[in-house]
């Protein structure tokens, strides 16, 4: 599994939005709000905790969005991570 950073996360109503890097290739992806809260078994009710969430899970986070590369899902289109399973 290729290492990837993560980016520019901005936190909104619907989830986290971020950009993933790995290598030379820069990809946009969302994370929806359901999947950390699924994650924390917790409801966030504003931006600036989710966004806490966000930065705890930072590191599992990247593993499974370079996942979603190793599988071939890179392209013009944001990548949707519905789960943080691996």
């Amino acid at each position: 599994m290729a290492s990837l950073s993560i980016s520019n996360a901005v936190a909104g109503l619907d989830g986290i939005e971020f950009t993933g890097t790995a290598g030379a290739l820069q990809q946009r992806f969302v994370l929806y709000r359901d999947g950390l809260e699924d994650l924390e078994y917790q409801l966030f009710e504003t931006d600036e905790a989710l966004m806490q969430a966000f930065l705890r899970h930072k590191l599992h986070i990247a593993k499974v969005a370079a996942k979603a590369l190793d599988e071939g899902k890179a392209g013009p289109r944001m990548i949707v991570l519905q789960s943080l399973l691996l």
